[in-house]
């Protein structure tokens, strides 16, 4: 599973380690289970690139 979450980062040009830390950081400040799209890679750099 990890190596899958490593791959499709690397396809969507998102850092992997960046990306779970990101994902595991919003996971345990209750991020909704209801809003999973919104923790997917192809999202995280559109995300992250708002935060700068």
């Amino acid at each position: 599973m990890l190596a899958s979450i490593v791959a499709t980062c690397k396809l969507n040009h998102v850092n992997p380690a960046a990306y779970i830390a990101q994902t595991l950081e919003e996971i345990i400040a209750g991020h909704p289970q209801s809003g999973i799209d919104d923790l997917m890679p192809w999202r995280f750099r559109k995300a992250s690139s708002q935060h700068q």
